[in-house]
């Protein structure tokens, strides 16, 4: 049975209709009214029909939203929130006449590759945001809620605009905001650096690398050479954040393990190779970064960028 929005609450885009493009429709469509921008038109269709079905804690609810497919459509929501892979972001941002009658722009990308492509947007309230739920999409209009956490939101351009109407605590999907855009994006991207890739190529849950004792050093001698490059404010609160979200998501198989599990693409571009370019910078020799990152990189079967 789908479950109405409750309110008129705001007109809201999310384009992808990935994990977390599917996590952000169940939950906000619960209050505002929900358009879902696809790839692919089957999607599209799905969702339109039968909207997203959320399942957490042995329980399934359906939300009702609306999708259509994005390529050519035109987007009139003024919040959007585009939650495509890094990779796929630059085809998004060539369809810069989508978005120009929309307001307000959310960002929610892993690593950090992809800040100078949102100077196009300077013109609209741009921000970007860091996800820390668990997630994971069984089809295309499904997906399973496997770890609470939070939604963080910080201004790249402008204001807050439109998403200061989303209500701090969305039933089971808290929102919090930030005034230092580059503080949580460089956060989440030390946590990502780690934790993804490792996993990744171990093949183990997040709370494996914690367990094996071995595991645990590699961890710490990655984590001691992206440190080295990336501006942090406290290295050992910062070490002391990638244990305890690993221990907390211990159950958790990370977004890169099954990306290679499921022979897609990874975000390894995004994340250790943003680490690797501002090595470069900086003449850092990166020797356990690169190591891993091109172990990713031959796992995946991608190319080897220069």
């Amino acid at each position: 049975m789908l479950q109405e929005s409750e309110g008129e609450g705001l007109n809201i885009g999310i384009v992808g209709g990935g994990a977390i493009g599917l996590l952000l429709a169940a939950y906000l469509g619960r209050r505002h009214g929900v358009t879902v921008y696809t790839r692919r038109p089957s999607q599209a269709r799905q969702l339109a029909e039968h909207g997203v079905a959320l399942k957490k804690d042995g329980e399934t609810s359906v939300v009702a939203v609306r999708a259509q497919p994005f390529a050519g459509a035109e987007l009139d929501e003024p919040l959007v929130f585009v939650t495509v892979k890094q990779y796929d972001l630059a085809s998004v941002c060539a369809q810069i006449d989508a978005f120009r009658r929309v307001r307000t722009l959310v960002f929610l990308q892993n690593g950090m590759g992809h800040l100078e492509q949102l100077t196009m947007f300077a013109d609209k309230n741009v921000l970007v945001g860091v996800v820390e739920h668990g997630a994971m999409k069984l089809d295309d209009r499904t997906v399973a809620h496997t770890g609470v956490g939070k939604l963080t939101l910080a201004s790249r351009y402008g204001s807050f605009g439109d998403a200061r109407e989303l209500r701090e605590g969305e039933r089971g999907f808290p929102i919090e905001w930030a005034d230092d855009w580059e503080r949580i994006l460089v956060d989440k991207l030390v946590v990502n650096a780690v934790i993804n890739p490792l996993t990744a190529l171990l093949q183990v849950k997040n709370g494996a690398l914690l367990e094996t004792a071995p595991y645990r050093d590699m961890m710490r001698q990655l984590f001691d050479e992206v440190q080295n490059v990336l501006p942090l404010e406290d290295a050992n609160r910062a070490w002391e954040r990638v244990v305890r979200i690993c221990r907390k998501t211990a159950d958790n198989y990370s977004s890169m393990y099954m990306d290679l599990a499921n022979g897609r693409r990874t975000e390894i571009d995004a994340i250790l190779g943003y680490v690797l370019k501002q090595g470069e910078a900086r003449g850092a020799m990166l020797s356990v970064v690169r190591f891993v990152f091109c172990a990713v990189k031959g796992k995946e079967g991608g190319e080897m960028d220069g």
